[in-house]
């Protein structure tokens, strides 16, 4: 295996972990104070980065990528977290899957990667699998049946648009890695990010004096782990296409979805999440 793949399986199995943390956190804490945490950890820490190495930035060619990313981070990041709280995490999760399919049109527009044949099989062959998750029973029938239950069910559509954002997010970040180091990257969206939850969190914030966090250990693991996955992510982007990255990215989520989904929400491990899973090692085979 090339160093290249492993970081994005790495990385991958950070992002999972962030996936069920952020579940289980919003049970003891509310979304924005969530994402507020996250964005101070990630400043701490990109911080550290900035006044220990070196950094480079433009901010005229990053501005506009970079503005951008912030809105869409956001955006997404409400969506996602109101997504899988009100759903289970293995039905909600391999929507996600849609995702390299977007990315790889984002990035053949605004990259100019292109994938081979047979990754591009690869990335639908994922998006296959996903369909089998949802399906009702293991035939061809309610694999098209799956669309209709996407369409009906509000946290599969939310989902479905977080897919859409996220796809685009790696891309702009690779686009503002090439007018800006790592860390000062890094630590300029962090900044942005917090400081516009801030200002819409006020009355979030304020509720904090009065409420005791039952597990703040839980919320400190939770945006560290966040925070050591959004790095890992910035060197899987460098180091290959943003459609690779996302395909293993959520293959190896809708692995850790169903698995976490069972062992800590207790939810149903079907013949078709078996299937659908296999289908999405499938995938990722064929496009690394």
């Amino acid at each position: 295996m090339s160093t290249s793949i492993f970081i994005c399986l790495v990385s991958a199995i950070f992002w999972a972990l962030f996936d069920l943390t952020r579940k289980l956190s919003l049970e003891i804490v509310n979304a924005k104070i969530l994402l507020l945490l996250f964005s101070l950890m990630q400043i701490i820490i990109f911080s550290i980065w900035c006044i220990r190495e070196n950094f480079s930035f433009n901010l005229i060619f990053y501005l506009i990528p970079g503005f951008t990313l912030v809105l869409l981070g956001i955006f997404s990041a409400f969506i996602f977290l109101k997504s899988i709280k009100e759903s289970e995490l293995s039905l909600t999760i391999p929507l996600l899957s849609f995702s390299p399919l977007f990315s790889s049109i984002f990035a053949f527009i605004l990259l100019d990667e292109t994938l081979n044949i047979k990754q591009y099989f690869g990335v639908f062959t994922i998006i296959f699998g996903t369909l089998v998750l949802y399906s009702e029973k293991i035939e061809p029938s309610f694999f098209l049946k799956s669309f209709l239950n996407i369409k009906n069910n509000l946290s599969a559509k939310l989902m479905i648009l977080v897919s859409f954002c996220w796809s685009l997010t790696p891309v702009l970040d690779k686009i503002c890695l090439k007018h800006s180091s790592m860390n000062i990257h890094g630590l300029v969206q962090a900044i942005s990010t917090f400081v516009i939850l801030f200002f819409f969190s006020f009355r979030e914030i304020k509720q904090i004096k009065t409420k005791k966090f039952k597990n703040l250990k839980l919320i400190i693991v939770t945006v560290s782990i966040g925070a050591l996955a959004t790095v890992l992510q910035f060197y899987a982007i460098i180091l290959n296409f943003v459609p690779i990255m996302e395909s293993i990215k959520r293959a190896v989520g809708q692995f850790c979805a169903v698995g976490f989904g069972n062992l800590f929400f207790k939810e149903r491990v079907s013949s078709q999440k078996i299937i659908g899973v296999s289908v999405l090692s499938l995938g990722v085979y064929l496009i690394v």
